[in-house]
């Protein structure tokens, strides 16, 4: 069963563990990690706990384009993600990818034929 945990618009995944390939960054304990800054508000979604994001768009095939943001990496037991306006998300040991959440239209809407 596929892990998944959403904080506003975004939205992580928990997947395999992967060798952190393509753009590779990482941050110090105590540091802001942001993930994504909201568009309206400026407020972020960040880890403070040391982690490493990488971003190989080969990872992200099957999500829409420009919503892939990257894997998120927690080497440590634990690492939150905090944002101003929600919950903090505590993620274990492991890899997350991490996306976009996008509000969906009348137009997004698709019926499936038998």
């Amino acid at each position: 069963m596929t892990e998944i945990f959403a904080q506003g618009d975004l939205l992580l995944e928990r997947v395999d563990d992967v060798a952190p390939s393509g753009t590779v960054e990482q941050n110090m304990d105590g540091a802001a990690l942001v993930l994504l800054e909201g568009e309206a508000t400026g407020h972020a979604h960040a880890i403070r706990e040391r982690v490493t994001l990488f971003r190989d768009d080969s990872l992200a095939r099957d999500i829409p384009a420009g919503l892939y943001v990257g894997h998120v990496q927690v080497g440590s037991a634990y690492a939150r993600v905090t944002h101003e306006e929600h919950g903090p998300i505590t993620l274990l040991r492991g890899t997350y990818r991490v996306r976009r959440q996008r509000e969906l239209g009348p137009r997004d809407a698709r019926v499936l034929a038998d």
